[in-house]
């Protein structure tokens, strides 16, 4: 008995070591343009806490992510915004400051996500058009990949 605890206890205990992709979007960052109300650009950041390291696995979690929200009905803009834009960069102690607090682009000592350029991982940009949608990612190590087009 003792034995099967110590299996059990050593194989919770590698798990959560092994722990990839876990997602954390930042609300409180959300940004919206909508100057032109036929035109709403809706920008959504999300940290990534353990991004995988095979790049091939990390793009598949990233597209299952969006999706995710997309058919989920998040964010409650998508439907009337003419683009969405998800900025997605890994967790680290510095991106992690943007769980509890919003950007600070003012004063000596500003604090913006996109000052940590190091930590950015990918764009997942969503464009509606008449009738259909663009979806393109956009890894930092990689060239855009069109992954839906029926604007065309």
């Amino acid at each position: 008995m003792k034995i099967f605890l110590a299996l059990v206890f050593s194989m919770t205990a590698l798990g959560c070591d092994t722990q990839q992709n876990e997602f954390i979007p930042l609300d409180h960052l959300t940004f919206t343009n909508s100057y032109d109300k036929n035109a709403v650009k809706v920008s959504y950041y999300v940290l990534i806490d353990h991004p995988s390291s095979d790049g091939g696995t990390l793009k598949n979690e990233i597209i299952r992510y969006v999706k995710r929200r997309l058919d989920d009905g998040q964010p409650p803009d998508a439907p009337r915004a003419a683009s969405l834009n998800f900025v997605f960069y890994e967790k680290t102690g510095q991106t992690a400051y943007f769980i509890a607090h919003k950007e600070d682009p003012g004063g000596l000592a500003s604090e913006e996500i996109s000052h940590h350029r190091e930590d950015y991982i990918a764009n997942y940009a969503v464009r509606h058009c008449d009738g259909g949608v663009t979806e393109k990612l956009y890894l930092h190590d990689g060239p855009e990949e069109t992954l839906l087009d029926s604007c065309s």
